[in-house]
């Protein structure tokens, strides 16, 4: 006969690394907002990647990682980065790592004007060094454009991405299989 707490243990270390990545999620808008880039640096492991779904973003590496978020973040006024809603997936075949995809907004101060994005964070984590750390993110956009402009119903148009004097479509949800079923079968 077993006991009830059998397992107990592995369950709540699953649990408390859920609630890890999920802090660090947290933590990492704060500092990005904050522009505490030893803590933006701190949350990535020495070998992280960093990139745009669209590949006009790609960072290799701690370093370059903090140089982007410097470099851009420079141009910024106050911005605002708060995580909606988060899955975690931890990997049952090797301990120590995990995945999960955050939907996200941010609300952006850029040469005078405030902009808003909503996107979805597609991310690896890994146990590094005694805490969770992110070993990849890849940012796919639902839209980022100037306030105004989605008030003014933005989020209707395929280009939704519009900042720094670039307008393209953006990554999502348009490029998901299901929404392409959905719309091949009702037309």
């Amino acid at each position: 006969m077993t006991s009830a707490t059998d397992g107990l243990s592995e369950r709540i270390a699953r649990m408390e690394a859920r609630e890890e990545i999920r802090d660090l999620v947290v933590r990492y808008g704060m500092a990005v907002d904050d522009r505490d880039m030893d803590s933006v640096a701190a949350m990535f492991t020495e070998d992280a990647v960093f990139r745009h779904g669209d590949g006009a973003v790609v960072n290799e590496g701690r370093s370059a990682i903090v140089d982007f978020y410097t470099d851009r973040l420079s141009s910024f006024g106050a911005t605002y980065h708060y995580p909606n809603s988060h899955l975690v997936e931890l990997d049952a075949n090797r301990a120590g790592h995990a995945s999960g995809i955050v939907n996200a907004h941010a609300e952006l101060g850029i040469e005078g004007r405030t902009f808003l994005t909503g996107l979805r964070y597609f991310d690896k984590y890994r146990h590094d060094g005694g805490q969770w750390r992110f070993a990849e993110r890849s940012i796919a956009m639902v839209y980022y454009m100037d306030m105004a402009e989605l008030v003014d119903g933005g989020l209707t148009e395929a280009d939704r991405k519009r900042y720094f004097g670039q307008i393209s479509s953006a990554e999502l949800p348009e490029s998901l299989d299901t929404w392409q079923r959905f719309f091949a079968e009702v037309g």
